[in-house]
């Protein structure tokens, strides 16, 4: 128990201390890149962009300060205040909260897909000729 309030230093935690900084870095820039391709390929369906958003923040905002709280040597046990949090906010939000949602919208998606829309009366459409010219009731 007294390594989580010792200070996080290349001394206390010589293998922890560079993995942490540089995991944060590498997390951080790929939650970007990752979101940032979701936004264009997905743009039209906002059930997966609200999913790719409540697993962005809680990632980008908890991994990204791990590499200032290990440069000025806070606890390990900080870190872990941080981290676990922010990873269960994106476990519960991938696992519990959108797979019933984005499950209804794909049933939306598939209804549209297959049922035909209405039909249009015959009387409204005009009706071309077979030159190409539309009628012209006398």
């Amino acid at each position: 128990m007294a390594p989580l309030f010792d200070p996080l230093t290349p001394l206390n935690f010589p293998d922890l201390f560079t993995l942490l900084w540089v995991a944060g870095i590498l997390i951080g820039v790929g939650a970007i890149l990752v979101y940032n391709t979701a936004q264009r390929r997905y743009r039209r369906y906002p059930t997966i962009l609200a999913l790719h958003e409540w697993i962005f923040w809680p990632i980008v905002v908890g991994w990204g300060i791990v590499p200032l709280l290990v440069v000025i040597h806070v606890p390990l046990i900080l870190i872990l205040l941080l981290v676990i949090p922010a990873m269960s906010v994106a476990a519960w939000a991938t696992f519990i909260r959108f797979p019933p949602l984005i499950a209804a919208a794909n049933d939306e998606i598939r209804r549209r897909r297959f049922v035909p829309p209405p039909r249009r009366d015959e009387k409204e459409r005009p009706r071309a000729t077979p030159a190409g010219r539309r009628r012209r009731h006398r």
